[in-house]
């Protein structure tokens, strides 16, 4: 999440976000018509899946903020520790190649 002058802000990546958020499509009440391009067809899944791309009536969609940022924050909690893991590994073989030499 992103905080601007008192204002918060949502960064995204992908295009399907992109194009709900500069459509501004985030309550059932602003859901746009939606048909995925063939090569983003599994990512809209994908996100409709996970509860981020919800259906307000038959073929209008709209981005669910609130689960975007959910979504993004467990995975944070799980990349960190594996982040933290590799981190290590490297130190630990660079102590080791440097008393090997």
């Amino acid at each position: 999440m992103i905080v601007r002058d008192g204002r918060v802000g949502v960064r995204v990546r992908g295009r399907t976000a992109e194009i709900f958020l500069a459509r501004h499509a985030i309550t059932p009440g602003d859901a746009i018509e939606h048909v995925p391009e063939p090569r983003d067809r599994r990512v809209f899944e994908r996100l409709r899946a996970k509860g981020i791309v919800r259906e307000a009536a038959p073929g209008r969609y709209w981005f669910n903020i609130p689960a975007a940022l959910a979504d993004a924050e467990a995975l944070s909690r799980r990349m960190v520790p594996i982040a933290v893991g590799v981190a290590l590994l490297v130190v630990v073989a660079a102590i080791a190649l440097n008393l090997a030499a």
